[in-house]
């Protein structure tokens, strides 16, 4: 039997409506930007940047294109190498706090919309970037990563993730209640073997970290389903544990960078 790139497409493709994932992150973009500047110290020491920087894959005159960029997390940190910053993504409310970022960026740029349908041009790029954004999800995504990019490209994938205090409530009610869609490792095993067939030699590299992290009561509260019996239950776990409001639990996370070069190479 001949394996094909398109047996592994199944494992790293998501359904998605444009149209309602505009609207969705645009509701999500004031929570999911409190949320992320309350560790926004804490990432820039994320091994992304430190691998960025031992590999020297930028440098002042480097053009990198963030897909998917969100509130502009990433850019901010590779404005420390270069100003020439792309950054792309279907919601217009996240880009306006990348914009608030890189206000003093004059040479970034910030798009909103599809990326397919915006980038066209040949090695436009000397960093392809993009870090858990449903954009890429086919075959097609992939090979338009590498037709834009002059030098590497890069996707950052975070494989396994959990939470101390979400594992006891699950634990307490005896039903699974938290859906992680990060803890998906299968993504990487599809776009590895994807490029292996088109010819690439990619590098997948791990990061893992056990860290205390901080959150609400309603931080648990919303990201669940719970039935009114369920409520009240998980309620009084969570008033026991909390500290003036704030609970604090030990987060696990295994993050994969996928690096690999624009030029093929005998493997």
């Amino acid at each position: 039997m001949v394996i094909t790139m398109n047996d592994f497409e199944q494992y790293i493709q998501k359904d998605m409506d444009e149209s309602r994932a505009e609207q969705m992150w645009d509701n999500k973009s004031k929570s999911f930007y409190e949320r992320t500047e309350k560790t926004q110290q804490q990432f820039v020491r994320e091994f992304v940047f430190t691998f960025i920087k031992e590999r020297k894959l930028l440098n002042a005159q480097s053009r990198v294109l963030d897909i998917g960029c969100g509130t502009g997390r990433h850019l901010l940190e590779f404005s420390a190498y270069t100003s020439y910053l792309t950054g792309i993504d279907i919601s217009s409310n996240m880009l306006a706090y990348a914009k608030e970022k890189l206000q003093h960026i004059p040479q970034a740029k910030l798009i909103h919309g599809n990326w397919m349908n915006t980038f066209t041009t040949e090695n436009e790029f000397d960093l392809v970037f993009a870090c858990m954004t449903p954009a890429i999800a086919s075959i097609e995504h992939i090979q338009r990563m590498n037709m834009i990019a002059k030098k590497y490209c890069m996707l950052e994938r975070i494989v396994y993730e959990k939470d101390t205090v979400q594992e006891e409530i699950e634990q307490r009610l005896g039903r699974k209640l938290f859906r992680l869609p990060h803890n998906d490792k299968n993504y990487v095993y599809g776009v590895w073997n994807i490029l292996w067939l088109m010819g690439y030699c990619p590098e997948v590299v791990f990061d893992k970290q056990v860290r205390s992290t901080t959150h609400t009561i309603e931080d648990y509260m919303r990201d669940a389903a719970y039935t009114d019996e369920e409520k009240t239950a998980v309620t009084q776990l969570l008033n026991a544990k909390q500290k003036d409001g704030i609970i604090t639990a030990e987060e696990s996370v295994v993050k994969a960078i996928i690096l690999w070069k624009k030029e093929k190479l005998p493997c």
